[in-house]
């Protein structure tokens, strides 16, 4: 993967991670704000995974 792509998808996931938690601000059950709240971890999470590989590229 070209490094374009692997920052395409770490914009991505941070996105996501973004919207999941407004979905957890708003989320009128504990169970629903919780699911949102575990979601938005996972997608940080995987932006997260993404910088890494972007910068073990970009100093090799």
């Amino acid at each position: 993967m070209v490094v374009t792509d692997l920052q395409t998808k770490v914009e991505k996931y941070e996105a996501r991670a973004s919207r999941c938690q407004e979905q957890a601000k708003a989320a009128t059950e504990k169970a629903q704000q919780t699911f949102y709240e575990v979601l938005a971890g996972y997608y940080s999470g995987l932006a997260t995974d993404f910088r890494k590989v972007i910068e073990k590229r970009t100093v090799a």
